[in-house]
């Protein structure tokens, strides 16, 4: 089910609400008035830690597009610079990502302890919306990871098969680790006796891939606490669209009334009308009697 982001409507909302010493507070979504003024404050709490939340989604989603236009530079496999840039940018994304977690999991006890109050709609309706923001985002930033490894493992092999060299599976990954893929730089002799060097020595450049390896496992377990968050919050999410369902029978039936309403004041005004009317014809009949006789 889809739940629509209401987040900016809710800070207007609130924000008004705060300001205002003569109007009641009203409910967004149903309709209600809400009991002033500790359930402004915790819908304000509410916003405050969403937003936050997002923020961070924001800037997991901004890595990932940096990284993605660093890979993108033609220079990016011959450029430790880039490469220490697309690494610094990975980390920080799984450091993000935790927080994220965190952040989320105080917004599921929130929606728990909420009860059925406007502050606990609110909080059950952005923890939705929240949930799948991240989602996306930690889909996107797995692909891009992904979509680097494959690319750096293929203009291996090709380099590989140039230079006409044989090599097992388990020295090319050692040689992908070290974010140095390039056979060809002044000389193809040159270049063959420096990657040969480096199979022989890859036993000590496995920083880079280990790296890559716990990246990858980061972004596992975050799936699977996503995944766990999604089961927990399942029977809550049947309750949001089964409510929104009757929601929107009932305004269907109320427009079918309404429907019902008009034709009735029109069949009502048309028997006023043809009454008014026999009425004025039978004092004009009477009147026109008298006058004759």
């Amino acid at each position: 089910m889809t739940c629509k982001d209401r987040l900016t409507e809710l800070r207007r909302i609130a924000s008004s609400a705060a300001g205002s010493t003569e109007s009641e507070p009203f409910d967004v979504e149903g309709g209600e008035a809400l009991p002033p003024p500790a359930q402004h404050q915790q819908i304000q709490e509410i916003i405050i830690e969403v937003e936050r939340t997002r923020a961070w989604i924001n800037d997991i989603i901004q890595n990932t597009l940096h990284i993605r236009r660093l890979h993108s530079d033609p220079t990016y496999h011959t450029n430790s610079v880039l490469q220490e840039r697309v690494d610094s940018l990975i980390t920080a994304s799984n450091a993000i990502g935790l927080k994220v977690c965190g952040a989320l999991r105080q917004l599921e006890e929130r929606c728990k302890s909420a009860g059925s109050a406007a502050a606990g709609r609110i909080t059950r309706l952005q923890y939705a919306v929240t949930r799948r923001l991240y989602a996306d985002a930690l889909e996107d930033h797995h692909r891009v990871l992904q979509l680097l490894r494959d690319h750096q493992l293929r203009l291996l092999h090709d380099q590989i098969r140039l230079t006409n060299l044989s090599i097992t599976d388990e020295e090319c990954e050692r040689l992908l680790d070290s974010n140095n893929i390039s056979f060809f730089v002044d000389n193809v002799e040159a270049e063959t006796a420096q990657a040969r060097l480096a199979l022989r020595e890859a036993e000590v450049r496995r920083d880079d891939l280990a790296r890559v390896e716990e990246a990858l496992k980061n972004v596992r377990d975050l799936f699977l606490n996503l995944a766990h968050l999604v089961a927990a919050q399942q029977e809550q999410v049947d309750s949001v669209e089964y409510y929104a369902l009757q929601a929107t029978e009932r305004v269907e039936y109320g427009g079918q009334e309404l429907l019902k309403g008009t034709v009735s004041r029109r069949k009502a005004k048309k028997k006023k009308f043809g009454l008014i009317l026999c009425l004025t014809s039978g004092f004009l009949i009477v009147l026109l009697v008298l006058i004759f006789t």
